[in-house]
């Protein structure tokens, strides 16, 4: 039996959808956490890279059907 996974398979595009604003609401929760317990300049760091993230799950979600 192969157990290598068919590339032909189609995901749904509504769970992929709500996968990714899982993620965004995720990040959004860390962001607002790392404001809250960090001083500007010690949450600045931390939180670029985590914008950086949404930023593209935004655009994979804008480049999803609705």
């Amino acid at each position: 039996m192969n157990a290598a996974i068919d590339p032909m398979i189609q995901v749904n595009p509504l769970f992929m959808r709500v996968d990714l604003l899982i993620e965004v609401g995720k990040l959004e929760l860390a962001i607002a956490n790392i404001r809250r317990q960090k001083a500007a300049n010690e949450a600045d760091p931390l939180v670029a890279p985590l914008a950086s993230r949404i930023a593209r799950l935004n655009e994979a979600l804008g480049r999803l059907t609705a």
